[in-house]
């Protein structure tokens, strides 16, 4: 079987040439990468090749330059499955909600073993948080509604921004699996047990490279542009 040739756009906070030039050296020393297209205007960074999309974000994070995840798609993956999780902020575990948008969960079947997650949140306190997909999509009383675990997804690191991504792929779950259950964001301090306290229910929705539906009339952003920090 061929593998997998992926399509990831990437925002990049990219000001000037030196920035394009940074990124450019950066994506050519990675094996498996067969294009590289950089538009410094809109800060816009196209990379296609057998290379997850994970590996490329890491990989443009490590530049220093703010870094976003804007689209997706792979050899064989047309329409295959996406979904969106919008979060919502609990008062703590047993609390009820009280919405407030702190970002978005993105996932993409990318073919038929993979799935794409990507999570971009603002506004966390500082430290160490997961991201788990729960069995249940009922948020009507917080949390504890939302059933025990279905899969986890990964962890991620929030700094003193409040900003935490999580871009990684997965074998472990197919999104038609998970459509209706929802996503929790748990803290978890040095030393104690994960605090649950951001969740939403996971929606079925457009690819990500499809998706032109404005998500506030103020911003005029898309669904798939609204976690860009710039």
């Amino acid at each position: 079987m061929a593998p997998t040739v992926f399509k990831s756009e990437f925002a990049v906070n990219m000001t000037c040439s030196s920035c394009a030039d940074s990124v450019r050296s950066t994506l050519s020393g990675i094996d498996g990468i067969d294009k590289i297209d950089i538009q410094l205007p809109e800060k816009r960074v196209m990379v296609e090749g057998a290379v997850p999309p994970s590996t490329i974000f890491r990989a443009l994070k490590a530049t220093g330059l703010a870094t976003v995840l804007r689209g997706q798609g792979s050899t064989g993956s047309a329409n295959i499955g996406a979904a969106v999780c919008i979060f919502e902020t609990f008062q703590g575990a047993k609390g009820w909600a009280q919405f407030n948008n702190k970002g978005l969960a993105r996932l993409q079947q990318v073919d038929e073993q993979t799935c794409l997650i990507d999570v971009a949140v603002d506004g966390l306190q500082e430290g160490h948080w997961t991201a788990a997909v729960h069995t249940l999509g009922d948020i009507s009383k917080g949390i504890e509604s939302t059933g025990p675990e279905f899969a986890e997804l990964g962890s991620f690191e929030v700094g003193p921004s409040g900003r935490g991504d999580l871009v990684a792929e997965t074998s472990k779950l197919k999104v038609w699996d998970v459509i209706g259950r929802s996503i929790v964001l748990s803290h978890q301090p040095t030393s104690g047990t994960r605090i649950p306290l951001i969740a939403g229910i996971i929606a079925r929705s457009a690819g990500i490279f499809e998706n032109a539906k404005r998500v506030c009339s103020c911003s005029g952003r898309t669904l798939w542009e609204e976690t860009t920090p710039f």
